[in-house]
Protein backbone atom coordinates (compact mmCIF):
# COMPACT_ATOMS: atom_id res chain seq x y z
CA UNK A 1 0.00 0.00 0.00
CA UNK A 2 1.33 3.44 -0.85
CA UNK A 3 2.91 5.28 2.14
CA UNK A 4 1.04 8.79 2.83
CA UNK A 5 3.84 11.64 2.39
CA UNK A 6 4.12 14.17 5.26
CA UNK A 7 6.38 17.37 5.18
CA UNK A 8 6.45 18.28 8.72
CA UNK A 9 7.12 22.44 9.02
CA UNK A 10 8.26 23.85 12.38
CA UNK A 11 10.71 26.08 13.62
CA UNK A 12 11.28 24.01 17.08
CA UNK A 13 13.71 21.06 16.56
CA UNK A 14 12.28 19.11 19.12
CA UNK A 15 8.61 19.22 17.74
CA UNK A 16 9.96 18.46 14.39
CA UNK A 17 11.85 15.08 15.43
CA UNK A 18 8.97 13.82 17.84
CA UNK A 19 6.76 15.08 14.85
CA UNK A 20 8.54 13.13 12.59
CA UNK A 21 8.66 10.26 15.29
CA UNK A 22 4.97 9.82 15.85
CA UNK A 23 4.11 9.80 12.49
CA UNK A 24 6.69 6.74 10.93
CA UNK A 25 5.22 4.56 13.89
CA UNK A 26 2.26 3.86 11.32
CA UNK A 27 3.64 1.91 8.75
CA UNK A 28 1.07 3.83 5.99
CA UNK A 29 2.86 7.07 6.71
CA UNK A 30 6.59 8.95 5.68
CA UNK A 31 7.73 12.18 6.80
CA UNK A 32 9.59 13.01 3.43
CA UNK A 33 11.21 16.29 4.41
CA UNK A 34 10.84 18.97 7.14
CA UNK A 35 10.85 22.75 7.22
CA UNK A 36 11.71 25.16 9.76
CA UNK A 37 9.53 28.05 8.25
CA UNK A 38 7.01 29.13 5.76
CA UNK A 39 10.01 29.81 3.37
CA UNK A 40 11.25 26.24 3.36
CA UNK A 41 7.74 24.84 3.54
CA UNK A 42 7.22 26.81 -0.21
CA UNK A 43 10.24 25.15 -1.19
CA UNK A 44 10.16 21.76 -0.33
CA UNK A 45 6.51 21.53 -1.02
CA UNK A 46 7.67 22.78 -4.11
CA UNK A 47 10.39 19.96 -4.42
CA UNK A 48 8.90 16.58 -2.61
CA UNK A 49 5.33 17.28 -3.87
CA UNK A 50 4.21 15.61 0.11
CA UNK A 51 0.39 14.27 0.28
CA UNK A 52 0.03 16.36 3.62
CA UNK A 53 1.84 19.22 5.38
CA UNK A 54 1.67 20.05 9.16
CA UNK A 55 2.74 23.32 10.01
CA UNK A 56 2.91 25.65 12.66
CA UNK A 57 1.25 28.77 12.94
CA UNK A 58 4.43 30.81 14.45
CA UNK A 59 7.28 30.91 12.68
CA UNK A 60 10.41 33.00 11.91
CA UNK A 61 11.33 34.51 8.20
CA UNK A 62 7.56 33.79 7.43
CA UNK A 63 4.94 32.58 9.51
CA UNK A 64 2.91 29.46 8.33
CA UNK A 65 -0.52 31.75 7.25
CA UNK A 66 1.65 33.35 4.83
CA UNK A 67 3.20 29.64 3.44
CA UNK A 68 -0.20 28.70 3.28
CA UNK A 69 -1.80 31.38 1.58
CA UNK A 70 1.37 30.60 -0.88
CA UNK A 71 0.82 26.36 -1.22
CA UNK A 72 -2.74 27.28 -1.70
CA UNK A 73 -2.28 29.59 -4.25
CA UNK A 74 0.38 27.94 -6.14
CA UNK A 75 0.03 23.74 -5.19
CA UNK A 76 -2.66 22.94 -3.21
CA UNK A 77 -1.81 20.81 -0.79
CA UNK A 78 -3.85 19.21 2.47
CA UNK A 79 -2.94 20.58 5.55
CA UNK A 80 -2.76 20.50 9.09
CA UNK A 81 -2.06 23.44 11.44
CA UNK A 82 -0.49 23.43 14.82
CA UNK A 83 -1.70 26.04 17.18
CA UNK A 84 -2.12 27.33 20.62
CA UNK A 85 -5.13 27.39 22.66
CA UNK A 86 -5.21 31.78 23.32
CA UNK A 87 -7.31 33.77 22.02
CA UNK A 88 -4.87 35.05 19.38
CA UNK A 89 -4.30 31.42 18.52
CA UNK A 90 -8.02 30.72 17.74
CA UNK A 91 -8.03 33.55 15.93
CA UNK A 92 -5.16 32.83 13.93
CA UNK A 93 -6.40 29.26 13.86
CA UNK A 94 -9.67 30.15 12.12
CA UNK A 95 -8.07 32.24 9.67
CA UNK A 96 -6.01 29.39 8.57
CA UNK A 97 -8.87 27.08 7.94
CA UNK A 98 -10.49 30.27 6.26
CA UNK A 99 -7.32 30.27 3.60
CA UNK A 100 -7.62 26.43 2.85
CA UNK A 101 -5.98 24.12 6.16
CA UNK A 102 -7.87 21.02 6.42
CA UNK A 103 -7.97 20.77 10.16
CA UNK A 104 -5.72 21.83 13.00
CA UNK A 105 -4.15 20.59 16.39
CA UNK A 106 -4.09 22.36 19.15
CA UNK A 107 -0.84 22.23 21.35
CA UNK A 108 -1.29 20.89 24.84
CA UNK A 109 -0.96 23.20 28.02
CA UNK A 110 0.14 25.66 24.97
CA UNK A 111 3.41 24.31 24.41
CA UNK A 112 3.47 21.01 22.51
CA UNK A 113 6.66 20.65 23.48
CA UNK A 114 5.33 20.00 27.26
CA UNK A 115 3.99 16.69 26.39
CA UNK A 116 3.04 15.44 22.76
CA UNK A 117 2.26 12.43 23.33
CA UNK A 118 -1.03 13.01 24.49
CA UNK A 119 -2.28 14.35 21.00
CA UNK A 120 -0.25 11.24 19.34
CA UNK A 121 -4.23 9.67 18.36
CA UNK A 122 -5.45 13.05 17.29
CA UNK A 123 -1.67 14.09 14.92
CA UNK A 124 -2.59 10.55 13.51
CA UNK A 125 -5.95 10.91 13.08
CA UNK A 126 -6.29 14.35 11.32
CA UNK A 127 -3.36 13.49 9.18
CA UNK A 128 -4.77 10.34 7.90
CA UNK A 129 -8.22 12.59 7.54
CA UNK A 130 -6.84 15.58 5.95
CA UNK A 131 -4.89 12.93 3.30
CA UNK A 132 -8.37 12.19 2.06
CA UNK A 133 -9.90 15.64 1.56
CA UNK A 134 -10.24 18.11 -1.11
CA UNK A 135 -8.54 21.47 -1.00
CA UNK A 136 -10.83 23.12 -3.36
CA UNK A 137 -12.75 25.32 -0.28
CA UNK A 138 -10.08 27.91 0.23
CA UNK A 139 -11.00 29.63 -3.27
CA UNK A 140 -14.18 29.67 -2.61
CA UNK A 141 -14.20 31.41 0.53
CA UNK A 142 -12.55 34.53 -0.69
CA UNK A 143 -15.80 35.90 -2.06
CA UNK A 144 -17.05 39.56 -1.48
CA UNK A 145 -20.20 40.48 0.53
CA UNK A 146 -21.49 41.38 -3.33
CA UNK A 147 -20.44 38.37 -4.44
CA UNK A 148 -22.41 36.64 -2.04
CA UNK A 149 -25.56 38.71 -2.96
CA UNK A 150 -25.19 38.02 -7.06
CA UNK A 151 -24.99 34.32 -5.80
CA UNK A 152 -28.60 34.80 -3.94
CA UNK A 153 -30.04 36.82 -6.95
CA UNK A 154 -28.71 34.41 -9.44
CA UNK A 155 -30.14 31.46 -7.95
CA UNK A 156 -33.55 32.47 -6.32
CA UNK A 157 -35.93 31.55 -9.64
CA UNK A 158 -33.39 28.27 -10.57
CA UNK A 159 -35.64 25.34 -10.13
CA UNK A 160 -32.98 22.90 -7.92
CA UNK A 161 -33.56 19.15 -8.68
CA UNK A 162 -33.17 16.70 -5.41
CA UNK A 163 -30.04 14.40 -6.67
CA UNK A 164 -30.61 11.63 -3.47
CA UNK A 165 -31.63 8.73 -2.85
CA UNK A 166 -34.85 9.74 -1.31
CA UNK A 167 -37.99 10.33 -3.19
CA UNK A 168 -41.02 11.15 -0.90
CA UNK A 169 -41.89 14.66 -1.97
CA UNK A 170 -42.18 17.41 0.20
CA UNK A 171 -42.79 21.08 -0.37
CA UNK A 172 -39.51 23.01 0.60
CA UNK A 173 -41.49 26.84 0.51
CA UNK A 174 -43.46 25.79 3.97
CA UNK A 175 -42.50 28.52 5.82
CA UNK A 176 -40.54 26.48 8.20
CA UNK A 177 -39.10 28.13 10.99
CA UNK A 178 -35.73 26.62 12.23
CA UNK A 179 -32.62 25.85 10.27
CA UNK A 180 -30.48 23.01 11.73
CA UNK A 181 -26.67 22.89 10.45
CA UNK A 182 -24.30 20.20 11.42
CA UNK A 183 -20.59 19.95 10.40
CA UNK A 184 -16.98 18.57 11.06
CA UNK A 185 -13.82 18.67 8.83
CA UNK A 186 -14.11 21.80 6.51
CA UNK A 187 -17.11 23.42 8.24
CA UNK A 188 -15.28 26.58 9.42
CA UNK A 189 -14.63 27.29 6.12
CA UNK A 190 -18.01 26.42 4.70
CA UNK A 191 -19.60 28.48 7.14
CA UNK A 192 -17.79 30.88 5.95
CA UNK A 193 -19.53 30.90 2.46
CA UNK A 194 -23.06 29.65 3.56
CA UNK A 195 -23.93 32.04 6.65
CA UNK A 196 -22.70 35.31 4.72
CA UNK A 197 -24.99 34.07 1.59
CA UNK A 198 -28.21 34.29 3.92
CA UNK A 199 -30.59 37.68 3.94
CA UNK A 200 -30.96 40.13 6.80
CA UNK A 201 -34.46 39.59 6.68
CA UNK A 202 -34.37 35.40 6.81
CA UNK A 203 -37.58 34.06 8.02
CA UNK A 204 -36.23 32.02 10.74
CA UNK A 205 -33.50 31.32 12.82
CA UNK A 206 -30.38 28.94 12.79
CA UNK A 207 -28.76 26.58 15.40
CA UNK A 208 -25.47 25.01 14.50
CA UNK A 209 -23.22 21.84 15.55
CA UNK A 210 -19.64 22.28 14.53
CA UNK A 211 -17.18 19.70 15.71
CA UNK A 212 -14.38 21.78 16.90
CA UNK A 213 -12.05 21.78 20.21
CA UNK A 214 -12.94 23.47 23.30
CA UNK A 215 -12.08 27.45 23.06
CA UNK A 216 -12.98 27.62 19.58
CA UNK A 217 -16.86 28.27 18.76
CA UNK A 218 -16.37 31.48 20.36
CA UNK A 219 -13.97 33.21 18.18
CA UNK A 220 -15.57 31.27 15.67
CA UNK A 221 -18.87 32.70 16.30
CA UNK A 222 -17.48 36.32 16.17
CA UNK A 223 -15.64 36.03 12.58
CA UNK A 224 -18.78 34.41 10.78
CA UNK A 225 -20.96 37.41 12.53
CA UNK A 226 -18.35 39.80 10.94
CA UNK A 227 -19.16 38.34 7.98
CA UNK A 228 -22.82 38.05 7.88
CA UNK A 229 -26.07 39.97 7.43
CA UNK A 230 -27.44 37.82 10.00
CA UNK A 231 -26.33 37.76 13.93
CA UNK A 232 -24.17 34.95 14.51
CA UNK A 233 -23.25 34.15 18.20
CA UNK A 234 -22.38 30.80 20.45
CA UNK A 235 -25.25 29.61 22.27
CA UNK A 236 -26.29 29.59 25.86
CA UNK A 237 -29.04 27.82 27.83
CA UNK A 238 -32.06 29.38 27.27
CA UNK A 239 -31.65 31.37 24.00
CA UNK A 240 -34.59 31.36 22.03
CA UNK A 241 -34.76 31.21 18.37
CA UNK A 242 -35.27 34.05 16.73
CA UNK A 243 -35.18 34.84 12.79
CA UNK A 244 -32.07 36.22 11.16
CA UNK A 245 -30.06 34.80 14.10
CA UNK A 246 -27.82 31.61 13.81
CA UNK A 247 -26.66 30.71 17.53
CA UNK A 248 -23.46 27.80 17.41
CA UNK A 249 -23.20 25.18 20.53
CA UNK A 250 -20.15 25.52 22.70
CA UNK A 251 -17.49 22.98 22.27
CA UNK A 252 -18.24 19.82 24.88
CA UNK A 253 -22.14 20.53 25.17
CA UNK A 254 -24.82 18.92 23.38
CA UNK A 255 -27.08 21.49 22.19
CA UNK A 256 -31.12 20.25 21.50
CA UNK A 257 -34.31 22.85 20.89
CA UNK A 258 -37.09 22.41 23.15
CA UNK A 259 -40.57 23.99 22.87
CA UNK A 260 -41.30 27.45 24.95
CA UNK A 261 -43.68 30.07 25.29
CA UNK A 262 -45.26 29.04 21.95
CA UNK A 263 -41.77 28.74 20.19
CA UNK A 264 -38.67 27.24 21.00
CA UNK A 265 -35.24 27.62 22.94
CA UNK A 266 -32.43 25.75 23.20
CA UNK A 267 -31.13 23.88 26.18
CA UNK A 268 -26.95 22.63 26.41
CA UNK A 269 -26.48 19.53 28.48
CA UNK A 270 -23.61 17.09 28.84
CA UNK A 271 -25.67 14.25 28.38
CA UNK A 272 -25.15 11.59 26.34
CA UNK A 273 -21.97 11.29 27.82
CA UNK A 274 -21.30 8.08 25.94
CA UNK A 275 -22.01 10.22 22.10
CA UNK A 276 -18.93 10.02 19.85
CA UNK A 277 -19.29 13.64 19.47
CA UNK A 278 -20.04 16.58 21.63
CA UNK A 279 -22.04 18.31 20.44
CA UNK A 280 -23.59 16.14 18.61
CA UNK A 281 -25.64 16.52 15.45
CA UNK A 282 -27.58 13.64 16.14
CA UNK A 283 -28.84 14.76 19.58
CA UNK A 284 -29.57 18.08 17.89
CA UNK A 285 -31.79 16.76 15.06
CA UNK A 286 -33.63 14.03 17.09
CA UNK A 287 -35.09 16.70 19.48
CA UNK A 288 -36.24 18.72 16.44
CA UNK A 289 -37.56 15.49 15.36
CA UNK A 290 -39.19 15.11 18.55
CA UNK A 291 -40.64 18.69 18.84
CA UNK A 292 -41.30 20.40 15.48
CA UNK A 293 -39.85 18.12 12.71
CA UNK A 294 -42.36 20.02 10.02
CA UNK A 295 -40.61 23.26 11.16
CA UNK A 296 -37.42 22.01 10.56
CA UNK A 297 -34.65 22.57 7.58
CA UNK A 298 -31.76 20.36 8.43
CA UNK A 299 -28.86 21.16 6.59
CA UNK A 300 -25.89 18.53 6.55
CA UNK A 301 -22.40 20.10 5.59
CA UNK A 302 -18.89 18.24 4.81
CA UNK A 303 -17.17 16.22 7.71
CA UNK A 304 -15.94 12.92 9.12
CA UNK A 305 -18.11 9.79 10.13
CA UNK A 306 -21.36 9.59 9.96
CA UNK A 307 -22.92 12.21 13.04
CA UNK A 308 -26.67 13.87 11.46
CA UNK A 309 -27.18 10.74 9.25
CA UNK A 310 -30.23 9.04 12.35
CA UNK A 311 -31.13 12.59 13.10
CA UNK A 312 -31.97 13.63 9.67
CA UNK A 313 -33.72 10.54 8.57
CA UNK A 314 -35.99 11.64 12.04
CA UNK A 315 -36.29 14.72 10.44
CA UNK A 316 -37.60 13.60 7.45
CA UNK A 317 -40.00 11.14 8.54
CA UNK A 318 -41.27 13.92 9.99
CA UNK A 319 -41.96 16.20 7.67
CA UNK A 320 -38.86 18.60 7.46
CA UNK A 321 -36.86 19.55 4.47
CA UNK A 322 -33.26 17.77 4.30
CA UNK A 323 -30.21 19.02 2.80
CA UNK A 324 -27.03 17.25 2.06
CA UNK A 325 -23.82 19.23 0.60
CA UNK A 326 -22.52 17.56 -2.60
CA UNK A 327 -19.44 15.75 -2.51
CA UNK A 328 -17.57 17.71 -5.25
CA UNK A 329 -17.72 20.87 -2.87
CA UNK A 330 -17.35 18.76 0.42
CA UNK A 331 -14.08 18.81 1.85
CA UNK A 332 -14.47 15.27 3.44
CA UNK A 333 -17.82 13.52 1.64
CA UNK A 334 -18.57 11.47 5.03
CA UNK A 335 -21.38 12.93 7.23
CA UNK A 336 -23.65 13.98 3.56
CA UNK A 337 -22.57 10.63 2.58
CA UNK A 338 -23.75 8.81 5.44
CA UNK A 339 -27.14 10.89 5.63
CA UNK A 340 -27.78 10.44 1.98
CA UNK A 341 -27.13 6.35 2.62
CA UNK A 342 -29.61 6.57 5.63
CA UNK A 343 -32.51 7.52 2.71
CA UNK A 344 -32.74 11.39 4.87
CA UNK A 345 -31.46 13.25 2.43
CA UNK A 346 -33.96 15.19 -0.09
CA UNK A 347 -32.02 17.18 -1.92
CA UNK A 348 -27.92 17.07 -2.48
CA UNK A 349 -26.32 20.55 -3.75
CA UNK A 350 -23.02 22.46 -4.16
CA UNK A 351 -22.07 24.49 -1.31
CA UNK A 352 -22.80 27.73 -2.92
CA UNK A 353 -26.40 26.66 -3.79
CA UNK A 354 -27.19 25.77 -0.28
CA UNK A 355 -28.37 29.32 0.80
CA UNK A 356 -30.71 30.02 -1.21
CA UNK A 357 -32.38 26.31 -0.85
CA UNK A 358 -32.84 27.55 2.97
CA UNK A 359 -34.21 30.81 1.93
CA UNK A 360 -37.12 29.13 0.01
CA UNK A 361 -37.92 26.50 2.45
CA UNK A 362 -38.20 29.24 4.73
CA UNK A 363 -40.48 31.73 2.76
Amino acid sequence: MRKIRVLVVDDSVFIRRNLSRILETVSNLEVIGTATNGEEAIQQTKLLRPDVITMDVVMPVMDGLTALKIIMAEMPTPVVMLSSITQRGAQETLEALSLGAVDFITKPSGSISLDISTIRTEILGKVKTAYTSKVKIASQVDVTQKKFRDIIESLSGNKIEPVSAATRKVDPRRGRSIIAIATSTGGPAALQILLPALPLDLKAGIVIVQHIAKGFTAPLADRLDSLSQIKVRQAKAGDIITPGVALISPSDVHITVVPSNGGYKVQLKTEPSDSLHRPSADVLFNSLAKFCAGQTCAVILTGMGNDGAAGMRAIYDGGGWTIAQDEASSVIYGMPKQAVEKGGVQVSLPLQQIAANIVKSAT
